[in-house]
Formats: C-alpha cells, structure tokens, sequence
C-alpha cells in the first residue's frame, strides 16, 4: 500500500520554521517591488497635481472677465498652426475677392479716401454750361462756376449725384466715383425761357469774368466770353436783374426776352470814387463821382470866396486823402485836408496870415510851402518848408529860410527855390540874395542842393554852390528842371559862366553836354507815378499835339497809349487806369495799356499849373 503523508498541522512560516533560502541567481524581488511602488506613488502625485492645476486654471478662468477669457480664448486660437494658416488663407482669399469687384473695393477704400471730383451742369437741349446750379455729392454742395463745372473732394465709393437750379428740372443719378477720371455730366431741363446776357466793362470795353447775374431768384456767371444765359418764367418779356462783381459797382439792369444780345449787353463800371473840381453851381465845390460820372455827390460845398486862379486840389496816389487850397472865408486861402477814408471828413491842415504853395504828396505825407506875410526882408523864418501826416494830423516843420540885417538896405535873405518830390526825399534848393547896393554882405555864402525824408528825417546838404572868386552879386542862385522820375538838371551861374550839373542817385555830376539855350528851351515833362509807384505817365508834345505814354518807375521803356490826341494827363486811379483832361475842363478814364477814353465829366480846372508835379493827381 501507498505510503499516505500526513500534513502538518502547524501553519507555513511561522517562527518556529526558516523560510526557503532562493537561488543564488534569481533576480531581488523586493527591490523590484519597492521600484514598483514609487513609480504608481510617483505617477498618483503627478495626476493628482496635474489635476489640482487644471481644477486652478479652471477656477481662475471662471474667475477672469469675458474680455480676458475670449483674449484667451484667441491666444489659444492664433497659437494653433493650422488654425492660424486656415485664418490667414480665408481672409486673403475675402480681400482679393472684395477688391477685384470696383463696387466693393471702392466702397472700401472710401472709407478713409476722400477722392476728387469734377462735375459740370449743362442744358439738356444745347448742351451749354449751366452756371449758379447747385451741386450735392457725397454730402458736399457748391454751385457750378460760369463754365458750369465745379470740384469736390468727397469718399470714394458709390454715390448719389443731384444738381438742381431754379427755373430747370432737376436731376439725381448714382455714380460710381474711382480713383481717378471722375468727371461727370449733370443735365437739366429748362423750364423757363433762356435768355444770352453780355457783361463788359464799361471802361475797357472787354468781357467781365465771372460776373453773378440775378434775376428773380436764377442766377448765372459769365465765362470768358462775358456771356451767361439766364433762365427767366415762360411768360415774362422783360426781367429786372442784377449785375455783381468783385472790385465792379453793382449795377441794375433790365433782360429783354428774346434773342437780341445787343438789348442784353450791359456794361459793369470798376469800384471807386473821384474827387474834382466843379463850378456847376455857381460856385467852387468839391464833388465825387463814381467812374462812369454816375451817383454825383457834392462833398463840399463852395462859400462863394473861393479865388478862381488859385483854388487848387491834389489828391494822393490811392485817392484816400485830398489836399485842397481854398479861400473860404477872411482874406488868405486855406489848406484843408479831406480823408475819402473817414466819410471824407474835412480838417485844417495850416491857415493864417500867409500864402501856401502845394509841393506835392510823398506817400501818405503832404508836402507844401509856407510864405509868412507881415516879414522883412531881414527877417528869418520868412518861408518854410512841412510836411503833414494825415494818419496823426500833425505837421512837421522840415526847413526854414535865414535872413540877416536891420532893413532893405542892409539885408540878406535866403529863399526856397525847386522843391521837387524824388522817391522818398524832399530834394529843395535854398537860395541868397540881398539889396542890389550891398553885394559884401554876401561874401561866404552859398546856394544849396539839399534833401530830406517826409517824415523829417536824414536831412543833408548834397551840394553848395558859391560865386567865383572876386565876384560881387545881389544873388547866388540856382535854377533846377526834372527831366526824368528820379533827376534834376542843375545850372548855376558863378559870375563868370553857367555851369550845368546832373543830379540822379542822390549824388551831383557835371554835365558838359548841356547848354543853355538846351536848358531853358527844353520841355519837360511832368511824370505822375503809379500808386504802387512801379509805373510813369507823362505826355510830351509832337505834332503839336499831346503823346500819352506809360513807362517803368524811372521813365524808361515807355509804351505809347495815345497818339496826337487832344488829351493830357492827369493821373492814375490803381494801376489799372489812366486819368486823363481835354480842354481843361472834361475829365475822362481809360486802360493802362490803351484805348478809347470814356468820358467821366466836365470839371472846374483853375488857370495854374503845378509843373513838374509828380507826388499826386489833379495839378495839371
């Protein structure tokens, strides 16, 4: 019989046993074990922290404002590759799209693009110029110029054109606007009648640019032609109307219906106003007008003690003041100014017991001679030479004469000979004589060349000039002719000779050319300068009759305006116009560059003439 093995009752390992000792080469299970264990302990901590982070990042998400969260949201978004290069992709292929259609790309591009844009308003039937139309484009208005165009600056894109004017249907059409090239067409339907107006102006007789024309509520500009065509109601033969521009006198005109332009020609008269002379009333008044002779007005009225020889006006270079010689009441004429600035006021520039000579305006200033009455011959101070300045009303004394001695056996006496006005100087000569018996007294002295600013200023003494040695005389004189803008001819007899000079630049030359029978016999013209002092007129006769001509500010390069006419010169108005006299007593205007003269008015012109008068006009 089998052997039977009965177990032990007693549990395996316990203390009382050893356990199995393992092979020598078996690997050690235990520190493979313990490996095993931090490992899973290692990776339960690294979830467990992963988890705590993303539970905190979850909670400071829930946390963060809507703004952050979707800044996040598109961070995370943009840091995707392929989602960022599907963005990119799609958005350039909407562009190129959007912007190979013009509709859309200039809708685009308007929106920071402000483009420009010519329109023109004509007639629908003769397709001419339609001016005075109102233009609305893109949230811009303006009204179409005389050759029915205007420009505006407005956003690309599509828009809406509308151009309305009274007395036409209007119209709205949708214009697309690039880029460039936008010009378009705005037609109009007249439903009045159209009526051709001619403007000129009435001094030169050219078309007037640019002139508005009003009637009733249309309106139209001149283009170059000085023509405008005006719309007026269906049934009206004739229209009042209106006739404005700038630097023009606004003129009152009536349209007549129809086609007859020589009914519908008007002529604009140039703004300002001029002062003159005028016995029309019996008496010596000042009186204005405007250029045309229109809207006379009488500024001042004549006392009836005006002197008929010697009442005398000059009037400065931009007509804005007026110095006038009159005797309105007592025994000696006064000098009197009037400011055409200020209502043409009128003020005293200087009256007493003595006799005025007007010199001339140099600039704003007013330049004039004093002849005290009631001196002697030995006497200082006999004459005197000022200057007025209108801006301030103060007068400024610039030289005054010598004298020397007890009575008319004993004197000598210094005079003011040639004053002229050149440039900005007072250029005068003073002069000595003394009784014809006491010619000693006059040993040492001599005449003068001498110079002065307007306004008191760098007086000097250019030249002196004394008699021979040994010569004996009851004077030293000198005598003076301008002969150009900015010259004088001098010639002063020694005792011995004449000598002759040429004063120009401010300096003094001999002249060995001149003679004296050239000197006396020579005429010489009087040059009135340009307000803006950059042009001459002078006449000079041939033919026996007077030949006008406008030169530079020296008197060169003169350009003949009239040829043997009956006119002479009288002055400037701007630098745009002639004023010229006929007969002493009508006063015309006229271009700069020529033409035929209109007539402005009669005018008083007192036997005395101012020549050599260069500083104003009205002297002639």
């Amino acid at each position: 019989m089998p052997k039977i093995e009965i177990a032990d009752d007693k549990p395996a390992n316990t203390p009382d046993e050893e356990p199995e000792t393992a092979p020598a080469d078996s690997p050690d299970s235990d520190t493979e074990t313990d490996k095993a264990v931090d490992d899973i302990q290692k990776k339960d901590s690294d979830d467990t922290l992963k988890a705590q982070d993303e539970i905190a990042e979850k909670a400071v998400v829930m946390k963060s404002s809507p703004w952050e969260r979707c800044k996040n949201a598109l961070v995370n978004w943009w840091n995707n590759p392929l989602k960022r290069g599907c963005a990119i992709g799609g958005l350039a292929i909407t562009v190129i799209v959007l912007f190979s259609v013009p509709f859309t790309r200039y809708n685009i591009i308007g929106l920071v693009l402000k483009v420009p844009v010519t329109v023109q308003a004509v007639d629908s039937k003769s397709g001419a110029p339609v001016s005075g139309a109102t233009i609305k484009l893109g949230g811009q208005t303006a009204e179409t110029a005389a050759n029915g165009k205007v420009t505006l600056h407005v956003h690309a894109g599509s828009k809406t054109l509308v151009a309305a004017k009274k007395y036409y249907t209007g119209s709205s059409q949708d214009e697309l606007l690039g880029l460039s090239n936008n010009t378009f067409q705005a037609k109009l339907v007249a439903l009045g009648r159209q009526v051709t107006v001619k403007v000129i102006d009435k001094v030169s007789g050219k078309p007037a640019v640019n002139v508005a024309v009003s009637a009733s509520g249309a309106k139209a500009k001149t283009n170059t032609q000085g023509l405008a065509v005006l719309v007026i109601p269906s049934g009206a033969k004739t229209q009042a109307a209106s006739l404005s521009l700038s630097g023009y006198n606004t003129a009152s005109v009536t349209i007549t219906a129809g086609n007859d332009l020589a009914k519908n020609t008007f002529g604009l008269t140039p703004a300002g106003k001029l002062y003159f002379l005028s016995n029309l009333s019996g008496k010596i008044d000042v009186v204005k007008t405007n250029l045309d002779g229109s809207s006379r007005q009488t500024v001042l009225i004549g006392t009836g003690n005006e002197d008929k020889y010697s009442t005398s006006l000059l009037a400065s270079r931009d007509w804005k003041y007026l110095a006038l010689l009159s005797k309105r009441s007592g025994d000696n004429a006064s000098l009197y100014l009037i400011d055409t600035t200020n209502g043409d006021k009128l003020t005293t520039i200087d009256e007493g017991n003595a006799n005025f000579t007007l010199v001339g305006w140099s600039g704003d200033r007013f330049i004039y001679q004093v002849n005290r009455n009631g001196y002697n011959n030995w006497q200082p101070n006999q004459q005197a030479l000022k200057s007025f300045d209108p801006t301030t009303g103060h007068t400024l004394l610039l030289d005054q004469t010598q004298a020397s001695g007890s009575n008319d056996f004993d004197y000598t006496h210094q005079s003011f000979g040639n004053v002229s006005l050149i440039g900005d100087q007072v250029v005068y000569i003073k002069n000595w004589s003394s009784y014809y018996t006491n010619t000693s007294a006059l040993n040492g002295k001599s005449a003068e060349l001498d110079a002065i600013s307007a306004d008191g200023s760098g007086h000097k003494t250019i030249k002196t000039f004394a008699p021979a040695s040994g010569y004996q005389a009851s004077n030293i004189s000198v005598d003076a002719e301008g002969y150009e803008p900015g010259g004088l001819y001098l010639n002063f007899n020694d005792g011995n000779q004449d000598n002759f000079y040429d004063y120009d630049g401010g300096k003094v030359v001999a002249d060995s050319t001149m003679t004296t029978d050239k000197f006396y016999s020579a005429t010489y013209p009087t040059y009135l300068a340009s307000p803006s002092n950059n042009n001459t007129f002078w006449s000079e006769s041939r033919d026996g009759k007077n030949t006008l001509f406008v030169g530079n500010a020296d008197g060169k390069s003169p350009k003949q305006v009239a040829s043997l006419s009956d006119y002479n010169t009288y002055g400037w108005y701007t630098d745009n116009y002639l004023l010229v006299s006929k007969s002493s007593s009508e006063l015309y205007i006229m271009p700069v560059g020529g033409g035929t003269p209109l007539k402005i008015t009669d005018y008083y012109k007192p036997a005395f003439n101012y020549a050599g008068y260069g500083g104003g006009y009205g002297g002639l």
